[in-house]
């Protein structure tokens, strides 16, 4: 997903024909109500800027370490607290002796992995368009932290941190 850092906040963005559109969920000064096509209210709020006007402008992407390496989790949510496990995949076929990976299907292998086994969840900010210059940020949720950090996400990254 992607997003954008606007007045010292993270929003959620739509690029479209080089015009940067940011998203929240909560009324704010200079956004305006989005209605769907029928005229009904969506309780999105957007404001249409330019790359001048942010500070950065990023794409979110989160691994998990297991084992000692970093996997892609198939998704990030609420729905793993209530499992008590994380999918992940690889395209590296020597994980399936090493960690124990699962064909999924052709080049793509995946592991069900109980929550209690990941060492951390990484969090990356890939600069991109006029920021891709800038050096890509890690941040590292340890183990003990995880729970809290997956029942937080949703808050976190909706255009409301």
């Amino acid at each position: 997903m992607k997003y954008a850092i606007y007045n010292h906040k993270d929003y959620l963005l739509n690029i479209r024909n080089d015009r940067l559109r940011l998203r929240t969920h909560e009324p704010e000064q200079g956004f305006r109500e989005l209605f769907d096509q029928t005229g009904n209210k969506t309780n999105l709020f957007i404001k249409d800027v330019t790359k001048e006007e942010v500070d950065l402008v990023y794409e979110l992407k989160f691994l998990v370490a297991y084992k000692g390496k970093e996997f892609e989790p198939y998704s990030l949510g609420r729905h793993i607290l209530d499992e008590n496990e994380i999918s992940l995949f690889s395209m590296d076929s020597n994980d399936v002796d090493c960690y124990g990976f699962e064909k999924q299907e052709q080049f793509v292998f995946k592991k069900n992995v109980p929550l209690d086994d990941i060492e951390a969840i990484i969090e990356m900010k890939k600069p991109i368009l006029i920021f891709e210059d800038l050096p890509e940020s890690r941040k590292v949720i340890p183990r003990g932290e995880t729970r809290d950090f997956i029942m937080k996400l949703d808050s976190l990254y909706n255009g409301n941190s």
